[in-house]
């Protein structure tokens, strides 16, 4: 089968593309406004940008033209983030912090997660998580216009939490942090099953 894309509508390109692009690794952004009412969303557009500086990237893509995510708002005025890692315990709680919900509106508090305090930045994370990454906004590029534009967050992280006993022979275990990815539609996986492959020389 084959698909001109120009030939698409947005619906079914938006599918086709997290159909062939997964799993995908899941940020869950913690974010604070200004009058420090916090905010909690999961985005599958994610993954390690660089490493000197370390940043990691973010897409939020834009649903409605004329307003920005609360996620999106709170990192462009504050320029501060904590990124969650969402193990399996915790897939339920995020799932259900990723309504679209008014601004005013603490999806900790929804979820039914703890708030803990970050090092370097103002947001909180999310206690049970089993790694936070406190960061600071590098860069936000914008592509495209209305519903379904993305806005890259470049976001270089300050300082990272790792619950006792993940870290082991200097990485860390991935089948104790039990990482949720998302792939098409409302399907979730876990990385298992893992296979070793070395790098040429």
């Amino acid at each position: 089968m084959e698909f001109n894309v120009q030939q698409l509508d947005r619906t079914n390109l938006y599918q086709l593309l997290v159909g062939c692009v997964l799993p995908r690794p899941i940020a869950w952004v913690s974010t604070q406004d200004l009058k420090g009412v916090c905010n909690l969303a999961p985005f599958s557009f994610f993954n390690v940008m660089s490493v000197n500086p370390p940043l990691l990237g973010i897409s939020i893509l834009k649903q409605a033209p004329e307003r920005d995510k609360d996620t999106l708002a709170n990192i462009r005025l504050t320029g501060e983030l904590v990124v969650n890692i969402v193990s399996q315990p915790l897939a339920a709680a995020m799932n259900a912090s990723c309504g679209a919900y008014p601004a005013d509106v603490d999806e900790f508090e929804l979820a039914g997660v703890a708030k803990i305090d970050s090092v370097t930045v103002k947001p909180p994370g999310v206690a049970e998580a089993p790694v936070r990454l406190e960061c600071a906004l590098h860069q936000c590029l914008t592509f495209g216009h209305g519903s379904g534009a993305g806005n890259l967050v470049l976001a270089e992280v300050k300082y990272i939490h790792v619950a006792d006993g993940l870290w082991r022979d200097g990485a860390l275990d991935e089948q104790s942090l039990q990482a949720v990815g998302k792939l098409g539609g409302n399907r979730y996986s876990l990385a298992e099953a893992a296979f070793t492959l070395e790098r040429p020389a």
